[in-house]
């Protein structure tokens, strides 16, 4: 005991004598220059890093560029784009027939990715001056600890230069139309010449001719409507530039994904964590005929909730808040429901669709972007909206088609005797049975799709088309004798002087189920294949071109103009700009909550389609070794692969 004693005293009188040295030391200089990040290291920050970076005309740091902001911050006006799936040139063969045709124009990706940097010195000092304003405006003698800003959001193990080349070798040349990397930028100077890009020290920016590096102020956008007067809009945004670039929330910047110009008409969005393992094709993200690829947890709901509604039990710096608000967003537009998760790796999305929903909430996503981190007031998750929003935009025009375009057949706004057999045909007994069709067969999609002259899927099974229907309908046990679905004719179409437009509401918002039987009715109706049961005829009323009214992008159902007499042509292009598929492919997400957890990670010879790995150590004890362990990991995967984007000479690994 005297012994331990003994030593525990020589041990504090020299680290008392350690201090004392230390203190007698001149203080340090203010650093002038900076260090150039490493690869996949996450470095304290040094002190006295300046923020701006450089003074006017200094040298440029390491693992930075300098570019001309833009002259404007406003949200441009919201511009209708045709899907990919609405040139077909044989559109309404295909929906109301399920014929294909030859695909005239073949999908392309770009591939995005968003990264902040963890192992950058100045980006880390600019987030600490953000914590520390926010901080010290907190109340009370005991400030809780600051959301969003924990070290495990920020720190990387050289995920990003892998997961493009995991990109770049699984995805054919052909089918990648740009690699997109959004990154941070920071003010150059004190003067609005210039701002410094962050870009990875291993990438060679010569080569953007299909390698486009993005900045956040070159995407970052306020709806003018949006600016406190005190902004005074003359400055175009910059204020508001300034008070929220850079941002070091994922989700603020995802929600301005829409606004990066000239994107394919697919995105195959990744974080840094986010790889593809296997070779792909074209069918694997989107095609014409079937349109984009979800990838949908079916077995784990996401329940909206209101702004300022209780969070208890869940993580707020997590992605659930942001569900279930957007979920929220959701139910206000399109009804209530408890959807559904999407698989944790990489997401498609169909950019027209997403700068649709984009419009209709550009309020909410201007709110998304103005918070820096996580769990900081409510925050819109894009991919989940655009997601959802395309699943339940082709369910309403399916509704909307039938209801208000085929069974108010002159169009009148009210429902005849004869029209309201056609609206009830076949729903008396209330049982609506599930039938498969063989339109959605493996082997009918690839014959459909080889006549097409498309490829099929390498890596993923379509397991439900849009034109199976509704496929939250409440019961998907196809496969069982009696699947089916109940329907009461009373209450989804009262009789009486109910409107076309009110019985619309009806089936698609206030009584979600009974549209969705209806929809399953209609599908047994149509045949093997298409959806010829919702179509009015071809000599339907019809409105003139010139009058075909702009897509509604109002919030809330209660609020949009639903028109009656719009004709075939105009159901036919609504119902297939909005087409999709979820699919099912091999994919993994893997949480490293320890350092063995690595043992985890798909091996070379039996490995996964898609992957996501999420660092989650909350211990740094384990952290360098879990840096080792991914760079082996690394070297299996893609030790012998060079992009050409890489520079040469660089550390790879």
């Amino acid at each position: 005991m005297l012994r331990r004693r003994n030593v525990a005293v020589l041990l504090v009188s020299i680290t008392c004598l350690g201090v004392l040295f230390f203190r007698s030391l001149p203080a340090a200089a203010p650093i002038d220059k900076y260090p150039p990040p490493r690869l996949h290291a996450v470095k304290p920050v040094v002190e006295n890093t300046l923020v701006p970076p450089k003074p006017a005309n200094g040298k440029t740091p390491d693992g930075w560029r300098p570019f001309k902001p833009p002259d404007s911050y406003l949200l441009k006006p919201f511009v209708v784009e045709p899907s990919l799936t609405q040139r077909l040139p044989c559109l309404d063969s295909w929906v109301s027939q399920g014929k294909p045709c030859v695909a005239t124009e073949r999908g392309t990706v770009d591939a995005v990715w968003t990264w902040v940097n963890g192992s950058e010195p100045i980006l880390a000092a600019t987030r600490n001056a953000v914590v520390a304003e926010a901080t010290a405006k907190l109340q009370g003698p005991r400030r809780p600890p600051f959301r969003g800003a924990r070290s495990t959001h920020f720190r990387e193990h050289g995920e990003m230069i892998n997961s493009m080349r995991s990109v770049w070798k699984s995805m054919p040349s052909t089918l990648v139309n740009k690699y997109i990397l959004l990154t941070a930028d920071v003010s150059a100077d004190d003067t609005e010449e210039l701002r410094l890009g962050s870009v990875p020290i291993w990438m060679n920016t010569s080569q953007e001719s299909r390698l486009q590096v993005l900045h956040h102020s070159e995407v970052f956008r306020v709806p003018e409507t949006s600016l406190p007067e005190a902004d005074n809009r003359a400055n175009k945004g910059r204020e508001w530039r300034d008070r929220y670039v850079p941002s070091f929330n994922s989700l603020a910047i995802e929600s301005q994904l829409p606004n990066i110009p000239q994107l394919a008409p697919t995105v195959f969005y990744l974080n840094d964590d986010c790889f593809i393992l296997k070779p792909v094709s074209e069918a694997d993200f989107e095609t014409p005929l079937y349109g984009p690829v979800f990838r949908i947890q079916f077995n784990l709901g996401v329940k909206g909730k209101s702004p300022g509604s209780s969070m208890m039990g869940v993580d707020k710096e997590g992605e659930w808040p942001g569900l279930q608000y957007t979920n929220w967003l959701l139910d206000e537009r399109f009804g209530k429901r408890e959807r559904r998760y999407l698989h944790h790796i990489a997401k498609v999305l169909p950019v027209p669709i997403m700068r649709e929903a984009a419009a209709i909430w550009k309020e909410e996503v201007s709110q998304t972007a103005e918070s820096r981190f996580r769990g900081h007031g409510p925050q819109v998750n894009m991919v989940f909206l655009t997601t959802w929003y395309t699943i339940e935009k082709h369910r309403e025009s399916l509704l909307y088609s039938f209801i208000m375009l085929r069974a108010d057949a002159n169009a009148d706004g009210v429902f005849s005797p004869a029209e309201r057999r056609t609206l009830i045909n076949g729903l008396e007994s209330g049982k609506v049975s599930f039938s498969l069709r063989e339109g959605g067969s493996p082997h009918w999609i690839d014959v459909n799709l080889q006549r097409a002259g498309l490829d099929s899927p390498k890596e993923t099974e379509y397991d439900w088309l849009s034109s199976d229907g509704y496929p939250l309908i409440a019961t998907l046990k196809k496969n069982t004798p009696d699947a089916h679905c109940t329907i009461d004719v009373a209450v989804c179409f009262p009789a009486g002087n109910a409107t076309s437009l009110d019985v619309f509401r009806r089936v698609a918002f206030e009584k979600g189920e009974c549209g969705d039987c209806l929809i399953s009715h209609l599908i047994n109706r149509s045949g093997p294949t298409g959806l010829a049961a919702f179509l009015p005829p071809s000599g339907a009323p019809s409105v003139p071109s010139d009058e075909i009214p702009t897509l509604p992008l109002e919030r809330r159902w209660k609020d949009v103009v639903f028109r009656s007499g719009m004709g075939r042509n105009y159901a036919v292009n609504m119902i297939h700009r909005y087409n999709y598929v979820i699919g099912t492919s091999p994919m993994q997400f893997l949480e490293l909550r320890q350092v063995k957890d690595v043992r985890r990670l798909p091996n070379v010879t039996n490995p996964v389609a898609f992957l996501a790995v999420n660092d989650d150590l909350r211990s740094p004890l384990g952290v360098a070794q879990l840096d080792l362990d991914m760079k082996t990991w690394y070297a299996q995967r893609w030790g012998g692969v060079r992009a050409w984007w890489e520079k040469e000479g660089a550390k790879k690994d």
